[in-house]
């Protein structure tokens, strides 16, 4: 016994310096050997709930992390663990809670307020919850920087600022937070002679996306005369990853790679042009983008709201409703306008024919992040029913940010559960309302693509102005 207990010991020693240095195998088979002499441990339990969600064992980890609070139900930073690992897992609303019992342990803990603040924003639609959440954090120096990210991305979804302000306030986030150190890559030699260019994109949406249908055609096109790159920031992999990965000569997985090492990575790799396709849904790439490790540099689709903030991109890619010249002081980048359009819509293989007859029920068919005040507002005057339409309609808490304004007899919800499902069910509908300031840019095309008539509505910033091309043409 006193063998086995040294043992245990031992390897509990040696698991939790391994998890100090981050080796998260050799911890976690560490703390799992000493679970067997101290099965009741909620600390051993809780390390190995730890180690489990940094190798993306996220069930295990949301198990052990349960497991710990069971065993020490006043053990918070276990339920920290297991609301990052049911967030991964897709189960929001039990992820949502594990946090808000976090906060009812430690009230103001800010690691919870962003987790529920990224909640609000990304799935429950809840913009100026998310602001009202981090508006603590904003003087802690601990989590200022996240939670000033936060809000400035609320923000794009319904503010109470301009156009303008809110670029500065973009602007000057990005100078103080996204910038690596100067020089600290040497600048790359002319192109060699006579090679095929090597182009490389970057993003967290290589898959079924605005990215993949507003930029593959042109991918397609490009890939005749030039090697592609992928640098690969997601975890997407459905049939339009494929598409990307058919046309990659290199792909490259690095979606845990920190700033300083991805643009090391992608400075070796000896790029001719990189096109950021992911923007502000990525600012570890951003940051890494600073130091400029390509040859040139452009933003385009992807992350696409407002300006990067970086000073480093070679142009912005736009066009001349989208991003008119009159409006370069809301960019860092050059305009690069291209005649026609920004993009080039390659509609889904499963696009449906437009129906002969089509209801007259118009549809709201957007993220619930984009039903502003503004925009709730104007939509309560107009008369009759209207459709929400959005995966996200399935939690009560989004539902019930509409039906406050709207009221319930005005308003009917329904979640398709994919891409296919959403469009067979948005193209039976004579009418789409986009919102604001915040519009639609990919399923305007798409309704539009279906034969459906959009009702546009125009801002400044480059995410409040997509439907001014359909109205153009």
């Amino acid at each position: 016994m006193g063998g086995s207990a040294m043992g245990a010991e031992q390897a509990l020693a040696l698991a939790q310096l391994a998890l100090q240095q981050a080796r998260w195998t050799e911890a976690h088979a560490g703390f799992s050997e000493a679970l067997r002499a101290m099965p009741r441990s909620p600390q051993v339990h809780h390390n190995l709930a730890v180690c489990q969600l940094a190798l993306g064992q996220h069930a295990l980890a949301s198990r052990s992390a349960a497991t710990a609070i069971a065993l020490l139900p006043s053990l918070w930073q276990s339920r920290l663990i297991l609301g990052k690992a049911l967030q991964t897992l897709g189960q929001s609303e039990a992820a949502d809670a594990a946090f808000a019992q976090l906060l009812e342990l430690q009230p103001g803990n800010g690691d919870a307020l962003l987790a529920r603040a990224g909640l609000a924003i990304n799935v429950f639609g809840l913009p100026l919850q998310a602001m009202q959440w981090v508006k603590p954090l904003l003087a802690d120096p601990a989590h200022a920087q996240d939670a000033q990210l936060s809000t400035l991305m609320a923000s794009l979804y319904d503010r109470d600022i301009s156009a303008s302000a809110l670029s500065q306030a973009v602007m000057a986030f990005s100078r103080q937070h996204l910038r690596l150190p100067a020089g600290l890559l040497p600048p790359l030699p002319p192109s060699p002679p006579g090679r095929r260019p090597r182009v490389a994109l970057i993003s967290p949406l290589f898959g079924v996306s605005p990215v993949y249908f507003l930029t593959i055609a042109g991918w397609r096109h490009v890939a005749k005369g030039s090697d592609i790159v992928v640098l690969n920031r997601g975890h997407l992999a459905d049939w339009a990853t494929e598409q990307f990965k058919a046309l990659a000569t290199e792909w490259w997985d690095v979606q845990e790679m920190p700033a300083p090492d991805l643009a090391q990575r992608i400075h070796q790799a000896d790029i001719d042009v990189l096109y950021d396709l992911g923007g502000w849904m990525d600012p570890v790439a951003l940051k890494a983008l600073s130091a400029k490790p390509a040859r040139a540099m452009y933003k385009w689709v992807g992350g696409q709201s407002l300006t990067t903030g970086l000073e480093t991109f070679d142009g912005w890619i736009g066009d001349e409703w989208q991003s008119p010249l009159a409006l370069q002081h809301l960019y860092s980048e050059p305009l690069v306008n291209i005649p026609g359009g920004y993009a080039s819509y390659t509609p889904a293989p499963y696009l449906p024919d437009a129906p002969v007859h089509k209801h007259s029920t118009p549809v709201i068919f957007s993220n619930p992040a984009k039903l502003s005040r503004g925009f709730l507002a104007w939509l309560a005057k107009q008369p009759g029913p209207k459709i929400f339409m959005h995966r996200q309609f399935q939690f009560e808490r989004t539902r019930d940010n509409v039906l406050q304004v709207i009221g319930a007899a005005n308003a009917e919800f329904v979640c398709p559960q994919s891409h296919r499902e959403a469009l067979a069910v948005l193209g039976r509908h004579e009418w789409m309302i986009d919102t604001f300031p915040y519009s639609s840019g990919l399923t305007a095309r798409e309704a539009v693509a279906m034969g459906m008539k959009v009702k546009t509505f125009t801002g400044e910033l480059f995410c409040e102005r997509h439907s001014l091309h359909l109205k153009a043409n």
